[in-house]
């Protein structure tokens, strides 16, 4: 699929010239390494040269491969599908991989980002609904309305797609939007943009089937498993479950109504970590909850109907690390193999966009939390306040430097540029006076 990118063309003018002090220190790098290598008087030396090289040989291999082959800010994307937090609804989140130098943001700390857009679809109602990004990860406090689309794939091939690499963010603009407010809003965003001239481009987006069929990367399923985990523990401790308790109260043992509570607080602990920290990080804790949890004597209630729904969490969660590692490991050793499978048919994707496409699968599993990636409300209390303040001051302080920005081109078009012109004429009558004067 086919998704169309928006960017400010001095980003990509930013970006060039980025690209070439990048190229230049590349090749210096490679000079001095390739010579160290030659001057090894022996297999000592040598390996002092690998050791020296560390972390910093897969990524530089990479730079120089995109700074070889890639245009500035080469894009592909991925769609993940996850389930909604209320009945009949479902979400999705398009990410957009972008590689870039960091030249803007001083911050070199890996080629390329990761940005996103979350649509939520009510299946009952039809309605779509999409947060965009508003900067550094935090998304929108109120969202789009698309229901004007029939699907969220005709929504996002008639839509653009934002991109703002200064901000960290990527905005969702839907030409079909009448309402006042998704007007106002897209225009104070162009306001505060501070300029116009605008590049759209295409890039290619791989799509949920393509994610969970063609790469068999099945993150719906663990989302919806810690979704259906929290669900249920949520109904264990209040709401219908309640009743049940109370009649069941005066038969209950208290040494096991002790055993439920603890199991239940460690089942809250484990959900905040679920949330909140990123999957690769979680199979640890999942393991030991699951351990203790199949080799207890004598189970409670509870306890039994617990136990499948962290199982399913554990082996859902194995299932995509492994993938991701096995994408990587095979782009990586059957380079060729892997660029001509069948799950980049009809894609224009360079090799390297294939190669980001996989790496951007297990950086999402490393880096990001559930909470992050699709459910914004079940953000810690911090990361809310930090996404209200975004919301309401990151658009007046881009508004601002617009405005600042704006006089400053006036000042220097009325005032500076005129008043250079004046002083260079003055000069060179100046100059010519007393050229004359020596003559005669």
């Amino acid at each position: 699929m086919k998704v169309k990118l928006k960017i400010e063309t001095k980003w990509l003018e930013l970006e060039r010239r980025s690209m070439s002090r990048m190229m230049m220190d590349y090749k210096a790098w490679e000079r001095e390494t390739l010579q160290k290598a030659k001057d090894a008087q022996d297999l000592s030396d040598l390996r002092e040269v690998f050791y020296q090289l560390g972390d910093r040989w897969e990524f530089d291999q990479a730079t120089g491969a995109w700074l070889g082959k890639g245009e500035p800010l080469d894009t592909v994307g991925l769609i993940l599908r996850m389930p909604g937090l209320e009945p009949n609804k479902e979400r999705f989140v398009l990410y957009a991989v972008m590689a870039y130098s960091k030249g803007f943001t001083q911050n070199f700390d890996h080629l390329g980002d990761k940005e996103r857009v979350i649509v939520e679809r009510d299946s009952k109602s039809g309605k779509l609904s999409a947060w965009s990004t508003t900067g550094h990860g935090a998304m929108d406090l109120f969202p789009s309305d698309l229901s004007s689309y029939n699907s969220l794939e005709e929504a996002l091939e008639t839509c653009n797609i934002l991109a703002q690499p200064g901000d960290h963010a990527l905005r969702i603009e839907d030409p079909k939007s009448s309402g006042f407010l998704d007007f106002l809003t897209k225009r104070l965003w162009e306001i505060a943009g501070g300029n116009e001239d605008y590049t759209v481009k295409a890039f290619d987006v791989l799509t949920v089937s393509d994610i969970e069929e063609s790469l068999d990367f099945k993150f719906h399923r663990y989302a919806a498993s810690v979704v259906e985990l929290d669900r249920v523990w949520r109904k264990l401790n209040t709401g219908v479950f309640d009743v049940a308790k109370e009649k069941l109260l005066d038969k209950i043992p208290d040494h096991i109504e002790a055993k439920d509570k603890q199991t239940l607080r460690k089942i809250e602990g484990l959900l905040h970590l679920l949330w909140f920290k990123p999957p690769v990080q979680q199979l640890r804790a999942l393991q030991m909850v699951h351990e203790e949890l199949s080799t207890e004597p004598t189970p409670s209630e509870i306890q039994r109907v617990l136990l499948p729904y962290i199982g399913e969490i554990a082996y859902s969660l194995t299932d995509i690390i492994e993938k991701a590692k096995y994408l990587k490991w095979k782009s990586v050793i059957e380079k060729k193999d892997f660029s001509r499978s069948d799950v980049f048919k009809g894609f224009d994707l360079s090799a390297l966009a294939k190669d980001a496409l996989v790496v951007a699968l297990e950086d999402i599993l490393r880096e990001h939390t559930l909470a992050y990636v699709g459910y914004p409300e079940r953000s810690t209390m911090k990361i809310k306040v930090f996404r209200v303040f975004l919301n309401w001051f990151i658009l007046p302080l881009r508004l601002a430097s617009s405005f600042k920005n704006t006089v400053l081109r006036f000042l220097d078009k009325t005032i500076l540029l005129p008043l250079q012109k004046l002083l260079g004429r003055f000069k060179v009558e100046k100059k010519t006076s007393v050229d004359e004067a020596v003559d005669e």
